[in-house]
Formats: C-alpha cells, sequence, structure tokens
C-alpha cells in the first residue's frame, strides 16, 4: 500500500463566543455540527430548504437563525467560519472554495481536500478538553480514542482539580511574575498534596496549602 504524503495540522482552540458562522445544510450530520457551536456560544446562521427538526426547534427558541432556501454566495460574507453539510459533496466543494477564497475557516464535511480546519473528536470534562485527531484519516478512531479519554482519564477529580487551579490563577500571576517562575510553580503543585486533598473533598485544607506553596515560591524568586 502507498501512503499519501502527510498532512500536519496545527491544534487551535478557537473562542467562538458572539461570532457569526455559517452551516450550509439541514440534516443529521448538520445537526452535529450546530450543535457543536451553539454549545460554544457562536451566532449561527442555518441556510438549507429543509432542516430536521433539531435544528427547526433551535430556531424557534431563538439559538440560531435559520433562512429556509438555497445557499447563496453572500451568505458567506459576515461568516468567520463555515460548514458545508448539504451531503452534496460537489456543492460542499463549491461553498468551500468561496470561503476560502474569502480567508474564512472553511470544513466541507467529510472531505479533507476541502478543509482549512478539521473538527476533532472531543472529550469533556468541567474546564478540561482533550481534542483527539487522525489529521482526518479515521475519525471513528479518534473518536474511539476520545471514548477511552474520556472514561479512564477525564475524572471527575480531574475535572475539579481543573476548577481549583483556574481559581487560583490570578493570585499565582500576581505574586510570580514571570512565565517560567509560574510553570515551576504549577508542576510543583500538581507534585505537591494539593490533588490528593481535593479528592478528599478538602478544599480548606487546599487552600491552605497552596498559600503556603505560594509563600515558598515567592520567597525563593
Amino acid at each position: 500500500m502507498i501512503y499519501g504524503a502527510r498532512r500536519m495540522y496545527y491544534p487551535i482552540y478557537l473562542d467562538l463566543h458572539d461570532r457569526r458562522c455559517l452551516v450550509v445544510g439541514g440534516g443529521p450530520i448538520a445537526v452535529g455540527k450546530v450543535s457543536g457551536l451553539i454549545e460554544a456560544s457562536a451566532r449561527v446562521t442555518v441556510v438549507a430548504p429543509v432542516v430536521d427538526a433539531r435544528i427547526a426547534q433551535w430556531h424557534a427558541s431563538g439559538k440560531l437563525e435559520w433562512h429556509a432556501r438555497e445557499f447563496l454566495p453572500g451568505d458567506i460574507d459576515p461568516a468567520f467560519l463555515v460548514i458545508a453539510a448539504t451531503g452534496d459533496r460537489a456543492v460542499n466543494t463549491a461553498i468551500f472554495q468561496l470561503a476560502d477564497g474569502r480567508s474564512r475557516l472553511a470544513n466541507a464535511v467529510d472531505d479533507a481536500d476541502h478543509c482549512n480546519f478539521i473538527a476533532p473528536a472531543v472529550a469533556r470534562a468541567g474546564a478540561l478538553q482533550v481534542a483527539v485527531s487522525t489529521s482526518g484519516k479515521s475519525p471513528a478512531l479518534a473518536k474511539q480514542l476520545r471514548d477511552e479519554i474520556a472514561r479512564d482519564v477525564l475524572t471527575p477529580e480531574r475535572a475539579r482539580l481543573a476548577e481549583f487551579l483556574g481559581d487560583w490563577r490570578a493570585t499565582v500571576k500576581q505574586a510570580l511574575p514571570t512565565y517560567q517562575q509560574r510553570m515551576a510553580f504549577w508542576e510543583s503543585v500538581l507534585q505537591s498534596q494539593v490533588p490528593e486533598l481535593l479528592q478528599a473533598n478538602q478544599s480548606e485544607h487546599a487552600d491552605q496549602c497552596m498559600q503556603a506553596l505560594i509563600a515558598q515560591a515567592v520567597e525563593k524568586n
């Protein structure tokens, strides 16, 4: 078997809050894409003559705009991100080419050759997110790995730890002015008693431990 040249992707998390995102298509595949965009607080517009009942429901509740018609090139103009999910490969390709030509983030579903970004399989637990990608080679394998990570790695204890550490970020940044100092500090926190204290629901003791660790780090630096 001859393998094609490997395409490397740059992993990134996008802040889509209040950004206009366009989904062309209204079937089951579009539903999954729309759901993720709504969860990311994007301003979603769907263009499709007919849509799945879930998309119609989201439209009725004000979670998205739905234009019940065929796609028009001008639909791309206000969009930051465009997803072509019509079920017609040729139409998806044409939409991608228009969007890519206008420097939009664009994805033709299940067609890696007509995407300038791809969506990974994502496992979530609270503030924690782990994205898994096979660079478009096998979405099924990415989903299997995602499910394993969600089950075995992203435990409720780790989600709680992430929230706790986030609550302390501003205090640590004020006490330790350089990036190197803060990185060394956070590594020391993860090796300390803090994770075990939180797992034992001893948050007050964890706070006290953090205060002591910060004082030690300030004195050291």
